[in-house]
Order: structure tokens, then sequence, then C-alpha cells
């Protein structure tokens, strides 16, 4: 009896190294395991070092002309974002001097708006001047407009060994633009990416020549990339370009181009609301750092809080609207920076 019960202890004390061996702890092969726990555990230890930069843009509709404009809301909506590119902006919001030399005197109501925007930690990089469809600029009216970019520089430095100002000098009645567009280029402050936004706002209008107009400012801007990306290959073309419906938008890109608004969703105010607003990248430049969502913001739903008059909040009076907020909503995309860029 007892040999056998030294017999069964030396059986079980053998099985249960041998079982130790196959499955216990960190015996375990997990090398061809594909369960759920083993693909967490290997890649919770993973630190991530990816840098999301929230950009927004957003055609805010004639500030420096509205005396009703709502600059401390608008601003107060738009300051959760790093980056953000303003359509619009009719007149100047500080004192400074055109590129002739003459000088010009800030707006109050733009340089109201700015100084809302300063207000919550941006930074700004402005046009030297204005830029339009007609003859004569330096108007300080709905006629011409200056390009704006506000930052935040927790998330982004302002890139001057790269590409800024104007994509042409003649900024007035220029063959190829409606408006001439203005680029801006920044580097995220962990140094993983640099790019370049290329701020539009194309022709207006319906109709056949509106819309090859358009395709001709988007070729123009596309050639103008072409001849200027030796160093950087981030181009990133953003604004208010009109495009009515998905048809146009495809009949317009430029080759190797696509859009975070592919859809189409709409982005205006109007009733039968049109996919005004994009932003087009070249696939196989910035896809990887574009990570391909894009939201549109319903305006009137995150303004309504901010309504003071005693008058009922204008919703239906989009006219009034308009004069306080804007005929556009604001759109938003995502830009992320995890050291790997390629250019």
């Amino acid at each position: 009896m007892k040999n056998y019960a030294i017999s069964l202890l030396l059986v079980l004390f053998i099985f249960a190294c041998g079982s130790s061996k196959q499955f216990g702890g960190y015996q375990k092969d997990a090398s061809n395991d594909t369960s759920d726990e083993s693909i967490l555990s290997e890649t919770s230890i993973v630190p991530s070092s990816t840098l999301e930069i929230k950009m927004c843009s957003f055609n805010i509709k004639f500030v420096g002309l509205y005396k009703k404009k709502d600059h401390a809301a608008l601003a107060d909506v738009l300051k959760g974002y790093d980056l953000v590119l303003i359509q619009e902006l009719v007149s100047p919001p500080t004192d400074g001097h055109y590129p002739d030399g003459m000088p010009y005197e800030a707006d109050p109501e733009a340089k109201e708006f700015v100084d809302a925007m300063a207000g919550h930690g941006f930074e700004y990089r402005l046009s030297e001047e204005d830029t339009g469809t007609n003859g004569d600029i330096h108007s300080n009216s709905s006629s011409t407009e200056w390009f704006v970019v506000f930052y935040k520089p927790d998330k982004l430095i302002v890139d001057d060994e790269l590409i800024t100002g104007f994509l042409a000098e003649d900024r007035s009645d220029h063959p190829s633009f409606e408006r001439v567009p203005y680029a801006f280029s920044f580097q995220t402050i962990d140094g993983g990416v640099d790019f370049t936004l290329i701020s539009v706002h194309l022709k207006p209008g319906s109709g056949t020549a509106d819309k090859a107009r358009r395709k001709e400012e988007l070729e123009a801007i596309a050639q103008w990339i072409d001849i200027n990306d030796s160093i950087e290959k981030d181009f990133i073309i953003v604004g208010d370009m009109n495009i009515n419906n998905q048809t146009e938008l495809q009949s317009l890109l430029p080759p190797g181009y696509n859009s975070l608004n592919k859809d189409c969703l709409p982005t205006n105010l109007s009733s039968s609301g049109k996919p005004y607003d994009h932003v087009l990248y070249h696939v196989s430049h910035t896809g990887a750092e574009l990570t391909g969502s894009f939201e549109v913001v319903d305006l009137k739903e995150v303004m309504r809080p901010y309504w003071k008059e005693t008058t009922p909040y204008p919703e239906n009076d989009l006219n009034l609207f308009y004069q306080y907020y804007s005929d556009h909503k604001p759109v938003v995309f995502t830009l992320v920076s995890d050291g790997s860029d390629d250019d």
C-alpha cells in the first residue's frame, strides 16, 4: 500500500510538471495565439506617441462688416481646435502697411474677433493684403477678403522655411483666381510633421461658366503645388470651394487628389444645403497624415446657448442669423503626427 501511494504521488508530480510547461503562466507560447486577450496584452504595452491636430475651416460671413456679429460667442465655439482657417475676413484686424507702402488701420469689428480668439490662446498669421475679383482691392468691403489662420502654439509652430504667402503676385483681378489663395506652413510641436495649408475661396455660382472657373482655379493650384513640392509634399487645400454636388466634385478634382468631404455633406445653412466646403489632399503624399474624419458642425445648435437678445433666436430668420454668426457651418478634420513624415 505504501509503495502504491508513493508511485501515485510520483505520477501526479510528473504530470503536474509537464502541464506547467505546456499551459502554465509565462511558459505559454503566445506567438501563435490569436485570442483577443493575447492581442490586447501585446498592444497595451506599446506606448502611443501620436499627436493629433484638430483643425477647423470656417467661412464666417463678412467679419469686419456686420455690426451685430457675436465675436465672443464664435470664438468660444472655436476655442477647442488647434488650428482654425477663416474665410471672409473682409477688413484688417490690426494697423499695418500694404505691400505698396500705403497704411491701413484696424477695423473695430475685425479686431474684436481676433482679440476674442487671442483670449482663448490662439496666435495668428494674416495675409499681407486683401484679394478679390475686381481690379480694386484694399477696399475693406465684401468685394475682397484677407486670409487668416489661428493656431495654438502648444501644438504647432509656423514653419518659415516652407512656402508662406499668396500663390501669385497680382492679388486683384487675377486671370486664374477669383481670390488668390494663400499658403500657410506649419510644423507640429513634436517635429513629426510639416505641412502647408492652402486657404481658398473659389468662385460661387451654379452656372456652367462658374463650374468651369472653379475647375480652372483648382487646376492652377495643383500646378502651383507641382512647381513648389521639391521640399514639401504635404499640401492640403482647404476652404469654401462652392462645389454644388458630387458630380461636380469628381469632375474638378485634380489627378491624385481626393476630398475628406467625398460624401458631399452639406456645409451651408440654406434649405437646399450644398457641399460648399472641402479639404482636398493628394492621396499618395498626405493620405497617411489625415485620419479621414470629416465633421460638419451644426452651427444653429452650437450657437443657440449664446443667444442673449430678448427677441426669439433667429434659427428661421437666416438673414439675421448670418449677421450674428454665419451662413456656413464650420468643418473639422484631424491631422496626425507619429514622427514618420515622408518629406
